[in-house]
């Protein structure tokens, strides 16, 4: 008796460990963003994948290789956006935006930062990598590349950052999870790819 060969088994991709993306700083260029809002305010949320280097084209890499129906891009860089409620995480969250944005303006001749998102699409900027662990569904903890800090394409290249420590053992309510990349369609030639 033979095995029964399944109709799609030449374009089938087979489960592989692959290379993890080693912690360190990496020139991306921006897919897309899109604005949500949540109980804290809003949040861009902005997609990217490695533009130089081995690990270029990383996040296409895992996206496409993913078997699921339902998968989502995995190159997302969440930044909320501030309340100006005075709180003293609110100063970090303007801070941590200016950093972003200052980075975008360093790293793309003649682009001004105009609060419209939709702009960021095609746009160079720096992030430096650390670890991020996060708990999955089942309770199980996992380690995944964090896109820690925005810097500028410059500072990558001539490697002037510092990566910063893994975030580990976040409490349950700050949990990092993969699904939270879920909600959005790019607009021009990505628009097929859920993000």
């Amino acid at each position: 008796m033979a095995i029964n060969q399944f109709k799609d088994f030449d374009k089938t991709r087979g489960y592989s460990e692959g290379q993890q993306l080693p912690r360190g700083g990496y020139v991306c260029q921006i897919i897309g963003a899109k604005v949500e809002n949540n109980d804290y305010g809003q949040t861009v949320k902005i997609a990217y994948d490695i533009a130089e280097g081995e690990f270029k084209d990383y996040f296409k890499r895992q996206f496409d290789s993913n078997p699921n129906e339902d998968k989502h891009w995995p190159g997302i860089y969440l930044l909320n956006v501030p309340t100006d409620d005075g709180s003293q995480q609110d100063g970090w969250t303007k801070r941590r935006f200016r950093t972003f944005t200052d980075a975008l303006e360093d790293s793309n001749s003649g682009y001004h930062f105009d609060w419209d998102e939709a702009k960021f699409a095609g746009k160079l900027v720096g992030f430096v990598f650390n670890y991020r662990e996060w708990t999955d569904r089942d309770g199980n903890s996992h380690m995944s590349p964090n896109p820690a800090r925005a810097t500028t394409v410059q500072a990558i290249r001539e490697g002037k950052y510092k990566v910063p420590d893994d975030k580990v053992k976040a409490s349950p309510s700050t949990t990092y999870k993969p699904e939270d990349n879920n909600g959005f369609v790019p607009a021009g030639n990505n628009a097929s790819i859920p993000f």
